[in-house]
């Protein structure tokens, strides 16, 4: 039985679903009777796989992949989805990358601009295609996916990350005013470090006892506990939230 029934039918844009946290958000969002775009990057295969999976369990979905970073690109999509299922109801905003952790003063300016376009410009380029038809449907949900470094400092990622997280939370607090009178909600997690495919592939012994020593909960969190709250924020039970980051962190950012 589904949590959200109201998500039934409902059809929500997931990007960076083609692995880690966006794609374990788009499999929940296809558990709840959503219809379901799988938004990826330029590899189209692993998005057709995350696709062909949830059309097997019985899912609408359907496979995209684009530079999301451009705004011709991001319009392709968002045209795609719609002629396909008709509107976009609910984007979660999960693209993204980490970048090499470089110190500022080794950081090149190809580097800042690369990070801040993965982890900014991508939302707020999908925001902004999404938002006319949420407008005047007077109903939306954005959801951005951040993280902890965009809280606090954290040892592990680098300053254009960091920069290119908070700045989202900047972002999902503006945009939330921006449209709270539209009947669209717009509000974001923050992450703590998560036992994704990339993280696994980057995380040393020595990194991985330093991340549990951090962290209040004494554990690094799996992929699936960062999607429930996801999918509330998107429920009709988050009707009266907007603006709000959510830390999923295990008790490393505590406000």
């Amino acid at each position: 039985m589904a949590r959200y029934p109201e998500l039934q039918g409902k059809t929500a844009l997931v990007t960076g679903a083609n692995t880690g946290i966006g794609e374990a958000v788009a499999r929940r969002f296809a558990e709840q009777g959503a219809r379901v775009a799988v938004v990826g990057g330029r590899r189209a295969e692993a998005a057709e796989r995350v696709a062909e999976e949830l059309r097997e369990a019985g899912a609408e979905a359907v496979a995209l992949s684009a530079d999301l970073t451009r705004g011709a690109e991001v319009a392709r999509v968002c045209q795609a989805v719609e002629a396909r299922f008709g509107q976009i109801d609910i984007l979660v905003n999960s693209a993204g990358g980490f970048g090499a952790r470089l110190k500022v003063v080794e950081t090149s300016e190809e580097d800042w601009d690369h990070i801040l376009a993965l982890n900014l410009k991508t939302a707020f380029l999908c925001s902004k295609a999404v938002l006319p038809g949420m407008v005047e449907r007077r109903w939306g949900r954005i959801i951005n996916i951040s993280s902890e470094a965009g809280r606090m400092p954290v040892a592990f990622t680098a300053a254009h990350y960091a920069a290119s997280k908070a700045g989202l939370l900047g972002f999902t607090r503006h945009l939330a005013r921006e449209v709270a009178a539209s009947g669209v909600t717009v509000n974001a997690t923050a992450p703590g470090t998560t036992y994704s495919d990339r993280v696994r592939g980057r995380m040393t012994d020595e990194s991985e006892r330093a991340m549990v020593a951090l962290t209040p909960l004494g554990r690094i969190a799996e992929v699936d506990e960062q999607t429930g709250i996801v999918l509330f924020l998107a429920s009709d039970e988050a009707a009266y939230i907007t603006g709000a980051t959510v830390d999923v962190s295990g008790g490393k950012v505590m406000l």
